[in-house]
């Protein structure tokens, strides 16, 4: 066929590379091959001859594994159809998710302003009947997923990244909400909180459900995390969120004072802490029975809101209440008293393996290492050392895991029977 210029198609004309034989030379039609002829645009004499990355001899193209239909359609500006990038993977995290409806996610926006009320208000009326018959009344599902309302809201900028679909849309909705869980997450790590490892290393974990990530994935979000120096741990078969974790090492170079060194001194962070007003401590006994429960109703409306700092009410109720036994000791202001109430709180503690009260525990049994907390409201006026003479007698010491915060509470560590 010719181009306009008085050259034909195979015939070397100009603009046209070489045209293979069809007939490969050694084969059972040599002799017959009617271009069999030399070749005046030789392989080495074309300008568009280099050999390309499927050379005859070498590597040769793989099966595409995205060939098939690809589910992960996108629209575009204009509302067509047109297939997106193949779902990307980073070894273990998946990438984006399919797309949902367009209809269903304007349908849900739209109809939220309406059942998100609703739910709040059956809720309402679900606890003040459960108050009113007592907790007598039928009990709800195990899980607690039908109280979090804000599980279904779609915020605004969650609905562009929705309709639009592409992963920067996704980037800008969850990237601030994953900064917001890993600032409180290391808050709670500060506070105490994360899993204790045989090298006394704490680990904190987060998760994000796969509704915040869909156009972004989950690779997408272990990236993220990564800049604030987290890292992705593989769900298995769980597909439904991302789980994130972070790594903390023991501290070192720690300064305390043992069991069996000379007191510290008054006032300072191992020593007695200054006494509250003694004529203050009736009234505020009294009065605690009062605002503690108004505190703690006020707090309600905001009860799915998670603090930063896991000890919150410790730390508000060592300053504001003071509990019946400890009454006595700081009234008084008596060695001998205080002393009789931190070891009643370390015995307890010691006889329940670690339960939750005024100090606190997460061991794993009587024969398992053990861990216990004791809160400043049980050693005010003894002094944070004296929970460390008190407790070596009976096996704890410092626990080596936690930097120590004597002014707020002293956490205790009894090793097993293998250690």
């Amino acid at each position: 066929m010719s181009d306009g210029q008085g050259h034909y198609a195979g015939a070397g004309g100009q603009g046209t590379g070489p045209q293979p034989a069809p007939y490969p030379q050694g084969g059972p039609y040599v002799g017959h091959n009617p271009y069999a002829q030399a070749n005046p645009y030789s392989p080495a004499d074309h300008p568009y001859a280099q050999a390309g990355p499927y050379a005859q001899g070498g590597p040769q193209p793989t099966a595409n594994p995205y060939a098939q239909a690809d589910p992960y359609t996108r629209s575009d500006a204009y509302g067509h159809a047109r297939p997106s990038a193949a779902p990307s993977f980073d070894g273990p995290f998946p990438g984006p998710r399919p797309r949902r409806s367009r209809v269903a996610v304007l349908l849900q926006f739209t109809l939220q302003w309406i059942y998100a009320p609703l739910w709040i208000a059956a809720l309402a009326a679900l606890f003040a009947i459960l108050l009113w018959s007592g907790g007598g009344g039928p009990s709800g599902p195990d899980s607690d997923a039908w109280l979090k309302v804000n599980r279904t809201f779609l915020p605004p900028r969650r609905l562009k990244a929705e309709l639009t679909g592409r992963p920067e849309d996704w980037e800008r909705y969850v990237a601030p909400i994953l900064e917001r869980r890993i600032r409180t997450a290391e808050a709670e790590y500060a506070a105490g909180a994360g899993d204790v490892g045989a090298d006394l290393g704490r680990t904190m974990g987060i998760k994000l459900a796969v509704r915040l990530y869909r156009g972004l994935g989950a690779a997408g979000v272990v990236r993220l995390a990564e800049r604030y120096g987290w890292q992705g741990v593989p769900s298995g078969g769980d597909l439904g969120r991302v789980r994130l974790s972070r790594r903390f090492p023991a501290p070192v170079g720690v300064s305390a004072p043992g069991p069996q060194d000379p007191p510290a001194a008054p006032g300072t962070p191992w020593g007695p802490r200054p006494a509250r007003f003694a004529l203050l401590l009736p009234f505020m006994f009294v009065l605690q029975f009062a605002y503690v429960p108004v505190c703690g109703a006020l707090s309600l409306p905001a009860f799915w809101v998670k603090h930063p700092e896991p000890d919150y009410w410790d730390r508000w109720g060592a300053r504001w209440t003071v509990g019946p036994r400890a009454f006595w000791a700081e009234f008084s202001g008596s060695a001998a008293a205080w002393d009789r109430h931190v070891r009643r709180i370390v015995a307890r503690e010691t006889r329940r393996g670690g339960g939750q009260g005024n100090a606190r525990g997460n061991g794993q049994g009587a024969e398992g290492p053990r861990r216990i907390r004791v809160n400043l409201a049980t050693y005010r006026g003894a002094g944070a050392q004296h929970v460390l003479r008190v407790a070596a007698e009976q096996g704890f010491y410092l626990d080596p895991a936690y930097s120590p915060e004597p002014e707020v509470c002293v956490r205790l560590h009894r090793p097993g029977p293998a250690a």
